[in-house]
């Protein structure tokens, strides 16, 4: 078979592994199988079968990236202040442009890197932040919610559950702080009135973008699921407080929630399960 029929047929069983339509080692039989030379396989510097073989290029890309970034780190107090504020933007977008160039073709790689990228870009924020002696509690605040915009928008345009989960943390992190500071004794009803429209809210998103894609709805519908509970994690964590009915208020929930999701199983499972 010539090349170019195999790259065709290398691409689809890609196109297979991504969206689920075979299952995993059934791909990599059939890529065992086409992939002659081990072209494709060669190209992913960062995967787990790469990992767990002991790749020599695998582990010294992983052991050049975790020395840049801790040296970044160790060193950052010490670059002048216009340095600081070029490097930030300059790390998350070089960050970034990996994690979009590696999506289609190592998930793996991809969510890795934008993972940092976003760390980077909260982390270093908030130490030059505090470098600077601005006000930290408006300051953070306002780099937090850019930062959370940035995440979900841009996770939104390129369909990465690991942009989209950090932006919906970071958002609901703003939300809970500023409900703590404006209703700090705030009742358990309250709290669920708070949270549980969101939790909806999300729900709906998940039906409103299930045609785009299982992975986007499956985002939506776990993050929906997460903010269901958040009136008892805010309660507890944030406000500390812990109603002498507590127990039974979280089994009534949990409970309430597995029924809807018994009686709606057929809806719901067609929106995320790939």
């Amino acid at each position: 078979m010539d090349r170019g029929k195999r790259e065709v047929i290398l691409d689809e069983i890609e196109y297979w592994r991504e969206n689920r339509l075979l299952p995993g080692h059934y791909c990599d039989f059939l890529m065992n199988l086409y992939d002659v030379d081990q072209e494709r396989s060669d190209k992913k510097v960062l995967s787990m079968n790469s990992l767990q073989q002991g790749n020599i290029r695998t582990w010294l890309f992983t052991f050049i990236v975790v020395c840049f970034i801790c040296l970044t780190i160790l060193y950052f107090a010490t670059f002048p202040f216009l340095v600081q504020l070029v490097c930030i933007p300059l790390f998350t977008a070089l960050c970034y442009t990996g994690g979009i160039r590696l999506r289609t073709r190592n998930a793996l790689a991809s969510s890795f890197l934008l993972a940092i990228g976003s760390l980077l870009m909260l982390g270093l924020g908030i130490f030059l932040i505090r470098e600077q002696g601005m006000d930290e509690r408006v300051f953070t605040t306002l780099l937090i919610l850019v930062c959370a915009i940035i995440w979900c928008i841009l996770g939104y345009i390129i369909s990465s559950p690991v942009l989209l989960y950090i932006g919906f943390g970071a958002f609901v992190l703003l939300y809970a702080g500023f409900f703590a500071q404006v209703q700090p004794k705030a009742s358990w009803l309250m709290l669920q009135g708070l949270w549980l429209p969101i939790s909806l809210l999300l729900m709906w998103f998940c039906w409103l973008v299930h045609h785009r894609g299982k992975k986007m709805a499956a985002v939506y519908f776990t993050s929906s699921l997460g903010v269901w509970f958040m009136p008892e994690i805010d309660e507890v964590f944030l406000r500390g407080q812990m109603p002498e009915a507590f127990a039974l208020f979280c089994m009534v929930k949990v409970a309430l929630i597995c029924i809807i999701l018994f009686v709606l199983r057929k809806k719901w499972i067609a929106w995320v399960a790939a």
